[in-house]
């Protein structure tokens, strides 16, 4: 059986169309189309709906999918694993990341890691959003998230370590709140959905209520926001630590600790068998992050 026309009908079906799957594999249109006819032909089915603008899986399709992934799996784990020489062609590890934390710490690890392994070729897919990591082909998903979906074989990387966070512009206008219940009466800088902030040991009134004129869904946008005065926000550690350093942010409350809710996970598809590369990487990360972010 054809292992390239396998992996091309995976790859289709991850991408939602044969002719960018064919290009990543480095196939014209055309020949693409003449593989996937002739792996329909050999198995006595067709395996994909095809229009101009997407392809589906028929009901034979959808049987096949899960054992054509599991061979091509296994052949790219056999490659990963047995072949050394740099002349091998390179197999590709897919990674999806949040921007932000991409720039500031996954970006030395992901140097360190291909100089280690010269026969891969990794793309970095840099996205804040929360993504559906089959259909896009993604091997390994790095998330900062509490995390709640079940869908996904999940291994921790380490704690999100987060601090509220203000210009000293902003503590010389505003004040500084004293306690947690201040917060109420100070502009915020809200993250994503987040109303209100939960400070660790402290009873009396464990949430304590935000608001503000500026919410975004972006880590660095809001440190960005907070070294320009627009209120306090709460920022992850490892993205603070350099403004904190400049002194372009100062650490408000420090004497109540934001309650940790949130860790960076190291993701994967439940559905895919995890290959030698991608377990490779997160063991790789796992040692560079051994001491947090």
């Amino acid at each position: 059986m054809d292992i390239q026309a396998l992996n091309l009908f995976v790859r289709s079906m991850e991408m939602g169309n044969i002719t960018a799957a064919g290009a990543e594999l480095g196939l014209v249109p055309s020949v693409a189309s003449q593989k996937l006819a002739k792996l329909e032909k050999s198995l006595g089915m067709r395996l994909l709906h095809r229009t101009t603008r997407q392809v589906t899986l028929t009901e034979g399709g959808a049987l096949f999918l899960p054992h054509a992934s599991r061979i091509i799996a296994a052949v790219d784990e056999a490659y990963f694993t047995t072949v050394k020489s740099q002349e091998t062609p390179k197999r590709v590890l897919r990674i999806s990341a949040p921007g932000s934390f991409a720039r500031v710490c996954l970006m030395p690890a992901v140097t360190r890691f291909l100089r280690s392994h010269p026969n891969l070729k990794i793309d970095l897919v840099l996205s804040d959003e929360v993504q559906n990591l089959t259909e896009i082909g993604i091997d390994v998903a790095i998330r900062i998230a509490a995390l709640k979906d079940s869908t996904h074989v999940a291994r921790k990387l380490g704690n999100d370590t987060r601090i509220p966070c203000a210009s000293p512009a902003y503590r010389e206008q505003k004040g500084e709140p004293g306690e947690p219940e201040d917060l109420s009466r100070h502009d915020c800088i809200t993250l994503g959905e987040e109303n209100r902030w939960h400070f660790a040991g402290n009873a009396r009134n464990p949430f304590s209520i935000i608001n503000g004129s500026f919410r975004v869904n972006c880590g660095e946008a809001a440190r960005i926001a907070a070294v320009e005065g627009l209120g306090i926000a709460s920022i992850s550690l490892w993205n603070a630590r350099a403004s904190l350093k400049r002194g372009d942010l100062v650490e408000v409350l420090s004497s109540f600790a934001l309650e940790q809710s949130r860790a960076v996970w190291a993701i994967y598809p439940s559905s895919r068998q995890i290959s030698s590369k991608a377990r490779a990487f997160v063991d790789f990360l796992s040692q560079e992050f051994v001491d947090g972010f």
